[in-house]
């Protein structure tokens, strides 16, 4: 009788190389077993080629997915979902004067958008409002629940197939959580259409506010950098260089300011003003936004 090889469990940590420049020549910056449930060995470093930073090593996709269970959504979305659409609403306004999205309109037909890393669909149903033709992609499981009982939203499980017809993907707060960037970019760039855009929210790690919640960990001793559900932390130039190896022609970078999405006691609401101060003196402010073009 033949016999089946067993197959091999998919591990639980894995060490994965720079997406943007691939080297492994890394700096150690921190070591995370501080941290309360942060694994033994984890560490953050820096690529020593384009300054890339991330956690190594870092969750494979199936036991991240642990992470995303019904109470992330639960008790980080729920309470504050008319905070989070009222950001989305506003994006949506900033995102129409994308040129796709322009142009689409000119053509007489809704811009066609994907919104990856959808979470709980507030986006794709914003954006549906303003009579886009969205869709969404989210692999957990629990976000596409609360995405149908919440917003009356079904997102897909997978990518759809490649079919360069869309005029717009999007990345808001994603590109930092998944296991391969720059397969990510490059499926984005399989789905959108010759001058298509991709707009990418990503965390501005140089930023003031930041920092302190780095140096507040360490002091601390509480995890306030997201370990290990944030495993990259890229740089502007750095998110650049990505961008343009995937296909994309970087049209503009511009930092802003998070809106407060929970509330904040008094003593951290002066925290925010302070580093949003200094932030908004250097141009620095803790989210980037970036618009690329497919060529």
């Amino acid at each position: 009788m033949m016999q089946h090889a067993a197959i091999a469990p998919e591990p639980v940590l894995r060490h994965a190389a720079c997406p943007v420049c691939g080297t492994a020549r890394d700096r150690v910056l921190l070591c995370l077993d501080f941290l309360t449930g942060v694994p033994a060995g984890m560490k953050l470093v820096r690529c020593c080629g384009c300054g890339t930073e991330r956690i190594d090593p870092h969750p494979s996709p199936r036991s991240m997915a642990n992470h995303y269970d019904d109470s992330y959504y639960q008790d980080g979305y729920l309470p504050f979902l008319a905070r989070r659409r009222t950001d989305f609403a506003r994006r949506l306004v900033e995102l129409e004067r994308l040129a796709p999205i322009l142009h689409a309109r000119r053509q007489g037909r809704p811009p066609r958008v994907l919104d990856v890393g959808a979470g709980v669909g507030l986006f794709v149903a914003e954006a549906r409002v303003r009579g886009w033709q969205a869709t969404g992609v989210e692999p957990s499981a629990a976000a596409r629940r609360f995405a149908a009982r919440t917003c009356s939203v079904d997102l897909a499980a997978h990518w759809p197939s490649p079919g360069q017809d869309l005029d717009l993907v999007t990345f808001w707060d994603v590109l930092g959580h998944v296991d391969d960037p720059r397969a990510a970019l490059e499926q984005a760039r399989r789905a959108v259409r010759p001058g298509g855009e991709v707009v990418l929210k990503i965390p501005n790690f140089q930023s003031s506010w930041h920092r302190m919640l780095g140096w507040m960990s360490v002091r601390r001793r509480v995890n306030m950098i997201h370990v290990p559900t944030v495993i990259w932390r890229f740089r502007r130039h750095g998110m650049g260089r990505l961008l343009d190896q995937c296909g994309f022609s970087l049209q503009g970078v511009r930092t802003v300011r998070e809106p407060d999405l929970i509330p904040l006691t008094p003593r951290w609401r002066l925290v925010r003003q302070a580093t949003g101060l200094l932030d908004a003196l250097t141009d620095n402010r803790q989210e980037m936004i970036l618009h690329a073009r497919a060529r």
